[in-house]
């Protein structure tokens, strides 16, 4: 392991430039479709989970050793998620800006979920999404996107940048949970 891996503020860094994932015309294809499908589950259930786990090997946990990271600026949308995944026996914490999202994946224990909105003050999640799956120490962790982007061509970029799953704000507590569980069961 070099030390890169373990400098995840570097990797973060706005001058740290991550290339978008190189797909193949078939690939877009594909992911389009994907898009397609994820805005109709959107409209059916309120949530798109791939049916993959994130982490190969590891089978499901039992909530309470499921840590999860809410990456969420609004407090009043992140008050509700955090009561929501504390009801249901999900440790969390939370970050407010991308500053705080890097802070939090340096903590240990790493998450072993992260909801993470597109729309951050001081950054993209799109582009944090693009990271964590270009990292070797953070590509494994599921990602659910959760975000106000409802367009197929959103959810397509959301999914091709590597996306577990994918939410539309204002979730219902029991789609957040639903589509929670999909992606930790795998």
């Amino acid at each position: 392991m070099n030390t890169i891996d373990l400098d995840f503020t570097q990797h973060f860094s706005p001058t740290y430039k991550v290339p978008e994932p190189n797909h193949s015309v078939e690939d877009l294809r594909k992911i389009d479709e994907l898009g397609v499908i994820g805005q109709s589950a959107l409209k059916a259930s309120g949530f798109y989970a791939r049916l993959v786990s994130a982490a190969p090997g590891m089978g499901p946990k039992p909530p309470a050793e499921t840590n999860v990271l809410v990456v969420e600026d609004d407090n009043g949308t992140a008050a509700v998620i955090l009561k929501v995944l504390g009801k249901m026996g999900y440790p969390t914490r939370r970050a407010r800006t991308l500053h705080e999202a890097v802070l939090a994946l340096v903590v240990d224990p790493k998450p072993a979920l992260i909801l993470l909105d597109v729309m951050l003050p001081d950054g993209n999640g799109f582009d944090v999404l693009n990271r964590i799956r270009q990292h070797s120490r953070l590509k494994h962790i599921p990602v659910l996107m959760l975000t106000a982007l409802s367009d197929r061509a959103d959810i397509a970029r959301g999914l091709a940048l590597g996306a577990d799953g994918y939410v539309t704000k204002p979730a219902l507590p029991s789609t957040l949970i639903d589509a929670v569980q999909a992606i930790v069961s795998g």
